[in-house]
C-alpha cells in the first residue's frame, strides 16, 4: 500500500475544499468541514491560503443558526480564463470560459476541407483572437481543452476522425507548443458524458448518445467513465448494423450505424429531390411539422436505424438511463416517445428504456471539456501551494 507523504495529503485537502466550492457554489467554512470531515483547523488553514492566492472570496454573510452569521465563501471565477474546442467535422467551435464554466465568448469557423494543417491554423488564429479580447486575469489562459468527434487514445493523441480522414494527429503537443498552456484532447462523447454525469449526480450507469454530423457516445458505468483498454470503447458509430451495405462508411467498412443515422445522413435522404431542401436541422424539423412526405420518410428510416442501434447497446450496457443529445430531438421533442416505442426489450422484463434529452444541449461536449481544463488547473495548484 503507497503511504502519503504529508505534502500529498495537504494537496488532496485543498483540492477536496475547492470542489466543494466548485459545487456548493456558496459555502461557510463550517460547512466546509462537516461536508468533507476535516477538522475545523485545517479547513481554517486551507481557506486562507485560498483566499491569499486568489482562488476564492468571501461573500455576504450566511444564515445564523445560533450564533453569529457565518461568512461565505465562494469561486473567484475571473481569476482566470480557459479555451474550450469543439472540433466537429464541419465546423470549429471556440469558446471562453471562466473558472465557474461560464461561457463568456465564442465564435465558430467551418473546416475546409481535409488538410489539417489549414485548419489548424485557422483554429489558432481564432484562439489568438478570444485571447486577446480578454480583459486581464490574476491566471490568465489556464489550459485549452478540445472535444473531438473521432477515435481520442488514452494519452490525447486523435488516432482517426473517419469524416476528414485524419490519423495520428497530436493535436495536444501542438496546441501547447503554440500557447504554452496546459492542453487537454479526448472524445467528444466521453466529455459529454462527463459533462451529464456532473449535471446528474443520481445516475451511475448511464449512456449519453449524441446524434449530430457524426454519431457519438459516452459510457458510465459504477459512476465511472468507460473507456476500454485503449480508450476506443464508446465508438458505436461504428457497429455494424447492415451487413449488406455496399456503400462504405467513411472510417473504410459497410453498414456503419452512423451511416443511416447521423444528422448529415438524414438532411441528404430528405433533400435527395426536394424542391426546398434543407440547409439545418431546425429548417427539416419545419419541413417534418407541415407534413412533408419526403423528410417524414427519411424520419421514419432514420428512427428505425436509431432505435435498432439503441437496443443493441441496451443489451451490451443495460444502462439505467439513456440521455440523448440531438438538434432534431430538441426541435421535435415528441420524438423521444417515438424512439421508446420502437425499442423491444422482451428479455429483459422492462416494457421501455429510460430516455432523456440533454438539458445542456450542444454545449455539453465544451462544458465537459472545459471543466478538464478547470480541474486541471486547480489540482496542479494545489499541489504547488
Amino acid at each position: 500500500m503507497k503511504l502519503l507523504q504529508t505534502k500529498d495529503i495537504r494537496a488532496r485537502n485543498r483540492m477536496q475544499i475547492m470542489q466543494q466550492l466548485i459545487q456548493c457554489k456558496e459555502v461557510s467554512r463550517a460547512e466546509i468541514a462537516e461536508i468533507t470531515g476535516l477538522n475545523k483547523a485545517t479547513v481554517s488553514t486551507i481557506v486562507k491560503e485560498l483566499l491569499d492566492n486568489g482562488f476564492i472570496v468571501e461573500t455576504a454573510m450566511g444564515v445564523s443558526t445560533g450564533g453569529r452569521k457565518p461568512i461565505m465563501l465562494t469561486q473567484q471565477a475571473d481569476a482566470g480564463y480557459c479555451i474550450a474546442v469543439d472540433l466537429n467535422v464541419t465546423h470549429i467551435q471556440v469558446t471562453v470560459t471562466d473558472l465557474a464554466n461560464r461561457f463568456c465568448a465564442e465564435s465558430s469557423v467551418p473546416v475546409k476541407g481535409e488538410s489539417f494543417k489549414q485548419n489548424f491554423q485557422r483554429l489558432c488564429g481564432e484562439i489568438h483572437q478570444l485571447v486577446e479580447k480578454r480583459p486581464p486575469s490574476r491566471y490568465g489562459l489556464i489550459g485549452i481543452s478540445v472535444a473531438v468527434r473521432g477515435v481520442v487514445d488514452l494519452d490525447g493523441v486523435i488516432r482517426f476522425i473517419p469524416k476528414l480522414k485524419w490519423r495520428d494527429t497530436d493535436l495536444k503537443t501542438l496546441l501547447h507548443q503554440e500557447f504554452q498552456v496546459p492542453v487537454y484532447v479526448d472524445n467528444d462523447g466521453d466529455l459529454a458524458a462527463m459533462a451529464e454525469r456532473r449535471e446528474n449526480p443520481g445516475w451511475d450507469e448511464m449512456l449519453v448518445l449524441s446524434v449530430d454530423d457524426v454519431l457519438s457516445a459516452g459510457l458510465v458505468s459504477h459512476g465511472k467513465l468507460v473507456r476500454g483498454y485503449l480508450g476506443f470503447a464508446n465508438a458505436v458509430g461504428h457497429h455494424i448494423l447492415n451487413c449488406k451495405e455496399t456503400r462504405p462508411c467513411n472510417c473504410g467498412k459497410y453498414g456503419c450505424w452512423e451511416q443511416y443515422c447521423s444528422c448529415l445522413t438524414l438532411l441528404e435522404a430528405a433533400n435527395r429531390g426536394a424542391e426546398h431542401p434543407s440547409g439545418s436541422m431546425e429548417e427539416l424539423a419545419e419541413r417534418i411539422r407541415i407534413g412533408d412526405s419526403q423528410a417524414q420518410q427519411a424520419l421514419r428510416e432514420f428512427l428505425d436505424y436509431l432505435s435498432i442501434g439503441i437496443t443493441n447497446l441496451i443489451f451490451v450496457l443495460n444502462s439505467e438511463v439513456i440521455i440523448l443529445n440531438s438538434r432534431l430531438f430538441s426541435a421535435l421533442p415528441e420524438l423521444v416517445e417515438e424512439v421508446q416505442r420502437r425499442i423491444i426489450l422482451p428479455i429483459t422484463g422492462l416494457g421501455t428504456q429510460t430516455i432523456y434529452l440533454s438539458k445542456l444541449g450542444q454545449r455539453a461536449a465544451l462544458t465537459g471539456a472545459a471543466a478538464v481544463a478547470i480541474e486541471g488547473f486547480y489540482s496542479n495548484c494545489m499541489e504547488q501551494l
